[in-house]
């Protein structure tokens, strides 16, 4: 009678295990589907952030290439132009005193091109710079701009002008460059015979016309000789006074100034 119960027992607990096989089996299914989910969700998580840290990344690198982009590159060859960056670094303050740049910071800078054949601008002095010539080196300040212009007379020796150029007017500067060392010298003892430019020299109003605005003229160095000299609101003033309004000057290495070629 005993084996008779444990028999019928086991006999329904085996149909009970039996009956529930698909129900185990579907709890099974969701539970694996469900650890497939969430899985599959922190995959997507871990792809969304990795796409947004790449983004920031890009976008950081971006903006620190727009950064250096934004700052102005002059790349140069140092060993082509290095009297004219020695010249650079030897400059009284005084050829740049509308804007001030001390020679240390001058050295500083050329050590960099002769390193690395370019520099980017040190914002906090200038703008922009640009070799707008091969002997000619402009630089773009707050309110206007500065220019160093060589001209050679033979190996280590250069004819040196500076023009800086602010909204009230220039400063032009003069000096000889010889084997390291520099020597200041009269601006318009540049220019030979200036009084050619006059219709009559012997006006006496013209030539003081002349003598006081010379220095406010505009200057534009062209290659590695020549120089034009115009300036058509200053000479419209004075038109009876002068032969033209475009003055060509051509540099002399024997005579170490510029003589007047033409006028226009």
């Amino acid at each position: 009678m005993l084996v008779n119960h444990f028999s019928n027992t086991h006999e329904h607990y085996f149909l009970y295990i039996t009956s529930n096989q698909p129900i185990l089996r579907m709890k099974q299914l969701i539970l694996s589907l469900l650890v497939v989910f969430l899985f599959s969700c922190k995959k997507n998580d871990e792809k969304a952030d990795s796409k947004i840290s790449d983004e920031k990344t890009k976008e950081s690198s971006e903006r620190e290439n727009d950064g250096i982009r934004a700052l102005d590159t002059l790349r140069i060859s140092y060993q082509e132009h290095k009297n004219l960056f020695d010249i650079l670094t030897i400059l009284p303050d005084s050829t740049m005193a509308s804007w001030r740049w001390d020679k240390k910071e001058r050295i500083e800078f050329v050590k960099q091109i002769q390193k690395l054949n370019y520099t980017t601008t040190p914002a906090e002095h200038f703008a922009k710079i640009s070799l707008t010539q091969p002997n000619t080196l402009q630089i773009q300040v707050v309110d206007g701009y500065w220019v160093l212009s060589i001209y050679k007379v033979k190996a280590n020796n250069y004819i040196v002008i500076t023009n800086d150029v602010v909204g009230d007017g220039k400063d032009l500067h003069a000096f000889e460059y010889l084997n390291g060392e520099l020597k200041h010298i009269p601006f318009k003892s540049l220019f030979d015979n200036l009084t050619a430019l006059l219709i009559d020299k012997n006006d006496k109003k013209c030539m003081e016309f002349l003598e006081d605005n010379r220095i406010l003229f505009d200057y534009d160095f062209i290659g590695t000789k020549k120089i034009q000299i115009s300036d058509s609101d200053l000479l419209e003033e004075s038109k009876d006074c002068f032969k033209g309004s475009i003055f060509n000057y051509e540099f002399s290495p024997e005579l170490k100034k510029f003589n007047l070629i033409s006028i226009e």
